[in-house]
């Protein structure tokens, strides 16, 4: 049930930076920082497109025209990193962070190639010198990434559930902090509060998320809300056809007249009540 990094998306655990180049903006009259620019815009907007190629090329071209320029470092090591070369990304943002050592952005990266690569100690202590920047914007994915720490690799639910609290007090649209709370009150069997947390995921700016909108469908079966239900899975079947989503979805409609018509049998009904934890 548990849904990791990996199946998240990893642009939703590393941040890719978007902004302009301060040194470029000190040097304006340079051709060669406006081509860097140039270079950096290109290269960073295939990264976002996942165009991991044609990011690696422009960023090079980049930091050939900035070398120091710890902004195209961070990136360039998110283009390695995408490409599969580990131990180059963390070269060059580390080279990032030795320019400024200040820049949270780049410490988030590294912290997350980190846990991706399995040293979690390392990866946890970045992540909490990141929490100390109290002028960070982004730390509802800091605190979040923490979460995930604590439920994957160590187990604590607990841990887990009070890091994703503190992801949504930062920023209370935090989309993927909703589906890991729900999801971890979903194992607990609270259910109405996970039904509340998957309305959440699946809802606004958060609505493109079919795995939110799938354990809501599942929730509604384990709250005996068939038809709800119903209508839920057919708004999985429509509006995310190409997701694997869709084909649960799908699958688990087929089943409902049976789960139906199990918890409405007379003998049945004792064993199949819903028996809801407390919320605390």
């Amino acid at each position: 049930m548990r849904i990791g990094l990996k199946k998240l998306g990893f642009l939703a655990t590393i941040m890719i930076m978007m902004g302009v180049l301060n040194s470029c903006a000190s040097k304006k009259d340079s051709v060669e920082a406006k081509q860097a620019m140039l270079y950096f815009g290109a290269g960073t907007q295939s990264l976002m497109d996942q165009n991991y190629t044609e990011a690696l090329t422009n960023l090079l071209k980049a930091n050939e025209l900035e070398p120091k320029n710890p902004d195209i470092l961070n990136n360039l090591g998110m283009a390695y990193y995408f490409k599969g070369e580990t131990e180059l990304a963390i070269k060059y943002i580390n080279q990032s962070l030795e320019l400024n050592e200040q820049n949270s952005d780049a410490r988030l990266n590294l912290a997350s190639i980190y846990y991706q690569s399995g040293d979690i100690k390392r990866a946890e202590k970045l992540y909490l010198e990141v929490t100390k920047d109290l002028t960070y914007d982004k730390q509802a994915r800091t605190y979040y990434n923490l979460g995930v720490l604590e439920e994957e690799k160590r187990k604590n639910l607990n841990g887990a559930e009070e890091y994703f609290k503190k992801a949504l007090k930062e920023d209370i649209n935090y989309c993927p902090a909703f589906l890991q709370l729900g999801l971890l009150r979903y194992k607990r069997k609270q259910f109405n509060t996970a039904l509340k947390n998957f309305k959440d995921a699946s809802s606004g700016s958060c609505y493109e998320s079919p795995v939110a909108h799938y354990y809501y469908g599942m929730t509604l079966v384990d709250l005996r809300r068939f038809e709800d239900a119903r209508i839920k899975f057919d708004e999985i079947d429509t509006h995310f056809k190409k997701s694997v989503f869709a084909v649960k979805a799908r699958a688990k409609a087929v089943e409902l007249n049976e789960i139906e018509a199990r918890y409405k049998a007379p003998e049945a009904h004792a064993s199949l009540k819903v028996l809801e934890s407390p919320d605390f």
